[in-house]
């Protein structure tokens, strides 16, 4: 699931970007509206809208994790007693539930795409993931 803020900023603003396209088609991802404006609110004086409402509507699903990769964002969601992991962590995760099959294409489409990776991190994911 997906606050409708990250929807318009990977989808919207990000048309024609790596990932727009993947992330309005597929089809197990669902976007909705956080009902919790003051919560969002809250966030917004420190972190963006897509992060503030990624918060806001982990905390009103109960969700399980949050993904987030940016330290403050981070930061504001482990004090909110949620349970954080980055993408590349959730990577390994989806590798292990068979939601993919392989990390590295993965990996080398966001480091071709700008996502820093160091290569000790980029061979540790692989190794995690079972691929190296």
């Amino acid at each position: 699931m997906i606050p409708r803020a990250v929807y318009a900023e990977v989808v919207v603003k990000g048309e024609g970007k790596p990932g727009a396209d993947e992330i309005r088609d597929a089809p197990w991802i669902e976007t909705h509206e956080v009902a919790d404006r003051d919560v969002v609110a809250r966030f917004r004086a420190i972190l963006d809208a897509g992060e503030s409402e990624a918060i806001a509507l982990t905390k009103e699903i109960d969700a399980d994790l949050i993904i987030l990769d940016d330290e403050e964002a981070r930061n504001a969601a482990i004090a909110e007693g949620l349970r954080v992991v980055g993408l590349l962590a959730f990577l390994i995760l989806a590798k292990e539930r068979e939601i993919i099959s392989h990390v590295k294409p993965l990996l080398d489409a966001l480091r071709r795409q700008g996502f820093f990776i160091g290569d000790d991190l980029y061979h540790r994911i692989l190794r995690q993931g079972g691929e190296l």
